[in-house]
């Protein structure tokens, strides 16, 4: 059977505003490419661009140089491995922080 893929966000998944963010999906070994989807099925990057570092999972990296507000919202992975696809990931939420700064507003 074909274990769920997972997914996170480096540095995490709240981004100040024109910062960059990696998000990373891991799967078994032997995937040949990772696809990173949006809320709908249709929006995605995929990557053939594999690592297998780890001798018991494999891993693809995706970078936004600078995110924006559009970018804020649901993510998941989902691999190919032959021959067929995964299941998708759970989701990860991406929160992007303006640049104004909500932490210092405290109202007693």
């Amino acid at each position: 059977d074909m274990p769920r893929p997972s997914i996170s966000a480096e540095p995490g998944t709240v981004i100040p505003l024109g910062s960059h963010v990696t998000f990373v999906c891991r799967g078994p070994v032997g995937v040949q490419r990772f696809r990173l989807e949006r809320e709908t099925r249709s929006s995605y990057i995929e990557t053939e661009d594999v690592s297998q570092d780890c001798p018991s999972e494999s891993e693809a990296r995706f970078r936004i140089d600078s995110v924006t507000e559009g970018n804020a919202g649901p993510y998941r992975c989902i691999y190919y491995k032959p021959p067929k696809w995964s299941e998708q990931s759970d989701y990860l939420d991406l929160l992007v922080k303006g640049p104004w700064s909500p932490d210092l507003l405290w109202t007693p």
